[in-house]
């Protein structure tokens, strides 16, 4: 019975989690969106690697770029493929060729001033072999290489908007981990709604996020979440001290938004493990009509 139990809160914990995850990520979505974070962290990426200025105006001025970022309507594009930046930056090199040759593409890269981007050119080139196509498949590869660590930087600092989201919100809506892992081991009903409800979501989520945000949407999760702030309710200064009880809280919250920081996807497996741990087996497939 204690271990049933303790699976249970367990489970309780991770709905809540999962249910939190995905308003933190539809949050953070619209945050990033706001303040055009793919497409500046890009810029910025491309900026370092072309830090010959004249050639970094000359691309962001080339038809492929430029022509880009009117079509979108944007200042910046959110992306660039390895192969639109070798044709843009090769193209750059020599404003009076566009679509410049081998032998022209050498020529204007030994006469530029010394910079990082000069170097990485010529070392293309000498491993082109006088091959035009060669040589922009390897500038394309060392774009797309290069840009995998600028992608890294950024997925760095949506896992900081996603902490600092969970936290937020864990602190707005009174997410207290602590409090409510308290609510579902000493209350058996709330114990077997939110078990319920996470079956539910399960069973009916199997299709990806959306699926899954219908199916939590569905079960009204929320309901007998035990969460929330109320302002008429004991405040636990009777019981404890207020500082200890802020202590908790604190905690309590700071743990939430850790947890929200994982996201909805890592919940969602943990709450599959932990429901066939509780003995519900593995899922059963949708019928075929």
């Amino acid at each position: 019975m204690t271990l049933n139990s303790a699976v249970d809160v367990a489970i309780g914990l991770i709905l809540m989690y999962l249910v939190l995850s995905l308003i933190c990520t539809t949050v953070n979505e619209y945050i990033a969106t706001a303040l055009k974070l793919r497409a500046t962290t890009l810029a910025d990426g491309i900026k370092k690697l072309i830090d010959d200025p004249v050639l970094h105006q000359a691309f962001s001025d080339h038809g492929l770029v430029d022509g880009t970022k009117a079509a979108l309507g944007t200042r910046l594009p959110s992306y660039m493929d390895g192969r639109t930046f070798a044709m843009a930056i090769l193209g750059s090199l020599d404003s009076t060729k566009p679509i410049p040759a081998f032998d022209d593409i050498k020529h204007a890269l030994q006469h530029m001033a010394d910079s990082n981007i000069r170097d990485t050119l010529l070392a293309q080139v000498v491993l082109a072999s006088g091959d035009i196509q060669a040589l922009r498949d390897n500038v394309a590869g060392w774009f797309d290489q290069t840009m995998e660590r600028v992608g890294g930087a950024y997925k760095k600092t949506l896992k900081l908007m996603s902490l600092l989201v969970g936290l937020a919100l864990a602190a707005i809506i009174n997410a207290d981990t602590m409090s409510v892992a308290t609510a579902l081991w000493r209350d058996p009903t709330l114990r077997t709604q939110l078990t319920d409800a996470a079956s539910h979501a399960q069973l009916t989520a199997p299709g990806g996020d959306a699926a899954l945000r219908a199916s939590i949407a569905s079960t009204r999760t929320f309901r007998p979440l035990p969460i929330g702030w109320h302002l008429d309710s004991d405040d636990g200064s009777e019981k404890t001290s207020v500082a200890w009880f802020w202590l908790q809280k604190v905690f309590g919250l700071v743990l939430t938004g850790i947890a929200l920081s994982l996201g909805a996807p890592f919940w969602f497996d943990l709450l599959s493990k932990f429901m066939n741990v509780r003995g519900s087996g593995e899922k059963p497939k949708p019928t075929q009509s």
